[in-house]
């Protein structure tokens, strides 16, 4: 069994560098040692404002859960959601990929679905994102919409438990923070897997990877004044609610092809062996030194907007 490398730069607090969903994968191939010497660095948006990836000259990965475009110059292949055409070093891999799609492709029980008896809710704390506080106040003419996050909140404090809160209501507000062809985050499988129906506004294709017939996609309405117009008709009719609540997740049932295991090793297997062909993209001066310009051409701008008093996000 061939041995792999690998580094993990920050990705957040408690993630668990040996046992993630990156380890798992190539374990089922690879024989996966952590290394300060990696043969792969796996290295993701700079949340906490270190570039940790800059101190390794290997072959680097780059995923890109934010909506942000990735920076070849610094990476040498890339798992995000944008479409790509004819870049093997590519493979389209959104964040919620990685959660077990298997139980979106569970029978769905109209049955439980009549159980819910709240009518719709949000968890939010992010007070920036204008479409989905928007939205939430025009619902909320028609009927209280309860906020459990710290933004809006209107139940009592923040919830304890994401899942255990938003499993109560027949809607689910799913808004992204911003919106890209392609971009699609947890947001939208949550209500998912708790058979609860998202009310999503975000990747215009989303179509190509869920079964838009299964949810209230904002994006395909003329107004927010139509979408929630149908929202009212599935909350006052039952047996149309009832429809799109039978709705399954995806087309004909079945996990896109593209975001399965098998996929996913494939591109691994592609990128071990690619790695051989290719010398680092780190170890090439034009390219290193392209990506410390952009990174200084980004902190002047983020210096212009601090001082506007503009807010900079990846979403």
């Amino acid at each position: 069994m061939q041995t792999i490398k690998v580094k993990f730069g920050y990705f957040w607090p408690d993630f668990n560098v040996v046992d993630n969903y990156f380890t798992r994968v190539l374990s089922k191939k690879y024989k996966v040692e952590l290394s300060d010497d990696p043969d792969l660095f796996f290295f993701t948006h700079a949340y906490n404002g270190k570039r940790d990836y800059l101190n390794y000259k290997c072959h680097r990965v780059f995923l890109g859960w934010e909506n942000a475009r990735a920076d070849w110059n610094c990476c040498d292949y890339v798992l995000d959601s944008d479409f790509y055409t004819d870049n093997p070093r590519h493979k389209r891999w959104p964040i919620w990929a990685a959660w077990d799609t298997t139980k979106l492709v569970q029978p769905k029980s109209p049955e439980l679905f009549l159980q819910k008896k709240k009518f719709a809710c949000m968890v939010v704390s992010n007070a920036k994102a204008k479409e989905r506080i928007a939205f939430f106040h025009e619902l909320s003419k028609y009927k209280q919409v309860d906020s459990g996050g710290r933004h809006l909140n209107n139940v009592g404090g923040p919830v304890a438990n994401k899942m255990d809160f938003i499993k109560d209501y027949k809607f689910v507000i799913s808004f992204e923070n911003s919106n890209y062809p392609g971009y699609t985050t947890e947001k939208l499988i949550e209500p998912m897997l708790v058979n609860s129906i998202p009310i999503y506004w975000g990747n215009t294709e989303v179509g190509k990877d869920f079964n838009t017939r299964s949810f209230i996609h904002v994006n395909e309405y003329g107004s927010y004044k139509e979408a929630i117009e149908r929202i009212i008709e599935l909350d006052r009719d039952e047996e149309k609610c009832l429809q799109m609540a039978a709705e399954p997740w995806f087309k004909q049932n079945v996990v896109p092809a593209a975001f399965t295991h098998e996929s996913l090793e494939a591109f691994f297997d592609f990128v071990i062996s690619d790695m051989k062909t290719k010398p680092p993209a780190a170890t090439s001066f034009i390219k290193s030194n392209l990506h410390k310009a952009d990174l200084f051409k980004n902190r002047m701008q983020s210096a212009v907007y601090a001082r506007l008093g503009v807010t900079k996000g990846f979403r």
